[in-house]
């Protein structure tokens, strides 16, 4: 093979081997990224649910469904 042609079959396999490792770190960055987007959206709807006209209510005494004097909660079917 002539050196021109072996010299570019050299200089291809580099650039091939860096545009793999970036990809690499590319496909890493955007794992993190989704992983904190994930926990932001979390955060949101635990803020938008505290916030809202129904988080109101329920941020004061618990939930909205059980009366107020409804008393302790039995697990035991026994008693």
């Amino acid at each position: 093979m002539p050196e021109d042609l072996q010299a570019r079959l050299v200089e291809l396999q580099q650039e091939f081997r860096l545009g793999e490792e970036r990809l690499g770190r590319l496909v890493r960055h955007e794992a993190e990224l989704r992983e904190t987007l994930l926990r932001i959206s979390g955060a949101v709807q635990v803020l938008e649910e505290l916030t809202g006209p129904e988080g109101e209510k329920k941020g004061e005494g618990g939930s909205d469904d059980a009366p107020k004097d409804a008393g302790p909660v039995r697990t035991d079917p026994s008693s």
